[in-house]
């Protein structure tokens, strides 16, 4: 087998003087670009974090998902972006390789990205049990189902660099193997639950007249599932664009497509890592409760920041 896949792992490792070095206009847009998306991705999944835990209309199973996948992302944009404009500093301004941070980097890649993809798959499960099996979901989930999610969602990212670590360098395709073939089989998940969701739906178009003859209550809940099953289509067609071209340049044809640690590399890296700072915005701009909550998280923050004066401190 082509042993570029070695090459790649070890690229790293044996840098010559050019490789160190980054040209400078590349160099500080990738660093302006990685800062803000550090910062503004960390804001975002923090004020989804408190809004779960605050806001009581908001603690469902389906909800503590999304709670798991923020944290999951903030380990994209409080940890791997600050190591990646440290490196990129280095490269930049110095000249200097970063061996170290690029290998906290890559460990700390390899475990946002796959658990963001078994996120999604478990996600993905989730709404489909909620759509396809409306009256058993609340059972299932609340009994075992989302246990068994949150475990697994966790379970196997952490299960993954463990792997990667302990597996002799001179087998440098099973590393490669291991992360991409749970990318792609959670990802095939997410294309079959959903691809189910769809064809449910539309059978449940079809008898819209059987649903009308529940009480209101009971009639809304569909629509509200659906709504949201919608929207994390939303958040999982963001994740494939923001991470098809990394995974294309880097596995499509056995070797890279692109220079490692390259100009074009360090791009679609961060397209990649971007996705971490956008989920958020799709919470509240379609999810209503999610809307409200940081609205009312926004407020609570401006009452701690004003400042206050009494009426005493008014007074001449």
């Amino acid at each position: 087998m082509d042993h570029s896949l070695e090459n790649t792992s070890n690229q790293t490792f044996n840098l010559s003087i050019e490789d160190c070095s980054f040209p400078l206009a590349h160099g500080v847009a990738l660093i302006t670009v990685n800062s803000i998306v550090g910062v503004f991705g960390t804001l975002g999944n923090l004020l989804v974090c408190v809004a779960v835990v605050i806001n009581p209309s908001l603690r469902r199973s389906s909800n503590y998902l999304l709670l798991s996948l923020a944290i999951a992302d903030l380990i994209v944009t409080m940890m791997c972006e600050p190591v990646l404009v440290v490196s990129l500093g280095k490269r930049t301004f110095f000249n200097e390789c970063a061996a170290k941070l690029d290998q906290a980097y890559r460990i700390l890649t390899r475990l946002s990205c796959t658990a963001s993809v078994v996120h999604m798959a478990a996600i993905s499960v989730d709404r489909f049990i909620a759509v396809v099996y409306p009256l058993r979901y609340k059972s299932i989930i609340d009994s075992y189902g989302l246990k068994i999610l949150l475990t697994t969602s966790w379970a196997l990212p952490i299960t993954v660099p463990i792997l990667i670590s302990v597996i002799p360098t001179n087998f440098p395709q099973a590393k490669a193997f291991i992360g991409l073939g749970i990318f792609g089989t959670s990802y095939v998940i997410v294309f079959l639950f959903y691809s189910l969701i769809v064809i449910s739906l539309v059978k449940r178009r079809i008898g819209r007249k059987q649903l009308r003859m529940h009480s209101s209550n009971d009639a809304s809940q569909p629509s509200v599932e659906i709504r949201v099953a919608f929207t994390l289509a939303i958040v999982i067609a963001v994740f494939t664009v923001c991470w098809a071209p990394l995974v294309t340049a880097l596995f499509a044809t056995g070797k890279p497509l692109v220079k490692i640690q390259g100009v074009a590399h360090m791009w679609i890296g961060t397209l990649a890592l971007s996705n971490s700072a956008m989920n958020f915005v799709i919470y509240g701009s379609r999810m209503r409760n999610f809307h409200e909550a940081y609205a009312v998280c926004g407020r609570k923050l401006l009452e701690v920041l004003r400042p206050k004066y009494s009426c005493e401190d008014t007074k001449l």
